[in-house]
């Protein structure tokens, strides 16, 4: 069942149960496990995604194929809720990038002294990447740890794909000179 079809978005803006049906069973459970990575609270979890359909449930008829798929633009308004959970709920707008990477990159080293010099290595990153003014932190985050194409990205912040462009390469840059001189300071060098 592919849901990225401008006839199946038809039956979802005509409310037909078996198109809602499909659209949830295969949607919901991805929302979910989303969120779940974001908030570690099932709980919490299960009130995003259902905030989440809520806002689609809101905003399907509006819904139009413009070079973006469905499930694109349900991840954009997953990505809304997840924001505004965490403008009430902290000071920030998204989790550090540290807590969603630790768990993604741990696991691959045995050694105790690789181990803990990845989680230095890391921790200088993380901070470098978290100290970003915005959009850059955004673009870096949705291109390079979600993996989310250029277009994409561009749809996602609502900036054109060259601007996504030359902020990644700024962004890039300027990472790399933080995290030179942060590696220079931890290993005595400067």
């Amino acid at each position: 069942m592919d849901l990225n079809t401008e006839e199946f978005l038809h039956r979802l803006q005509l409310h037909d149960n078996d198109a809602w049906r499909d659209f949830v069973e295969d949607v919901v459970p991805r929302m979910f496990g989303y969120a779940l990575r974001h908030v570690k609270s099932r709980a919490t979890a299960e009130d995003i995604a259902e905030e989440t359909m809520s806002r689609v449930l809101q905003a399907i008829g509006e819904f139009t194929y413009r070079g973006v798929q469905l499930d694109m633009w349900v991840y954009k308004i997953e990505r809304n809720v997840l924001t505004d959970y965490y403008r009430q709920h902290t000071n920030r707008s998204m989790l550090p990038f540290q807590e969603f990477m630790d768990g993604h990159s741990m696991g691959l080293l045995r050694d105790p002294y690789e181990l803990a010099e990845a989680a230095d290595t890391r921790a200088i990153i993380w901070h470098a990447i978290d100290a970003l003014q915005e959009p850059r932190r955004s673009v870096v985050r949705l291109r390079l740890l979600e993996g989310r194409s250029v277009h994409e990205v561009a749809f996602l912040l609502g900036i054109s794909e060259s601007n996504v462009k030359v902020l990644l390469f700024r962004a890039l840059g300027q990472l790399r000179g933080v995290v030179a001189e942060k590696m220079g300071e931890v290993h005595g060098q400067q």
